[in-house]
């Protein structure tokens, strides 16, 4: 993908959207490319994480394991879906299983890219902590819906 194809994907993407175009220029230029086929797993749940991936084209599916149960889908993701930000902040294990439902392309934005964002723009951990909040927050309401359905 072209530079410009780079940030008009990061434009698209709910944590970058609000930032000016030389913090996107950043992230764009500090990316790398990830192509998956459809049915490549991407990342496994509980393996160690030290990036984030947003989706430049195609479409991934999130799919989240509870014990020995099934993969339960989560849902899908296409142009502009952020995966693994928390991985952004600081080592951590991912919390899902991402596989790709069609050929896709991905940028893969590093923990070392992220932290200079960070530095040159405050702004952005702001954004971050409230994504972050707001994910903690879905998930625990799915974790209260798969709780009642087990008493």
């Amino acid at each position: 993908m072209a530079l410009n194809d780079d940030l008009s994907v990061l434009r698209d993407t709910p944590l970058f959207s609000q930032l000016p175009v030389d913090a996107l220029r950043l992230v764009a230029f500090g990316g790398d490319h990830r192509n998956l086929i459809k049915g490549d797993t991407l990342y496994r749940q509980g393996d160690a994480a030290n990036c984030a991936y947003v989706v430049a084209s195609g479409a991934v599916e999130i799919f989240w394991t509870l014990g020995e149960r099934e993969p339960v889908s989560q849902g899908v993701l296409n142009r502009g879906g952020l995966m693994g930000e928390i991985a952004l902040i600081a080592p951590s294990e991912r919390q899902f299983t991402i596989k790709a439902v069609e050929t896709s392309e991905l940028i893969r934005i590093d923990r070392d890219v992220f932290h200079r964002l960070m530095s040159e723009y405050p702004q952005i951990a702001e954004m971050l902590r409230e994504r972050i909040q707001q994910n903690l927050g879905e998930l625990a309401v799915k974790l209260s819906e798969l709780g009642s359905k087990f008493r």
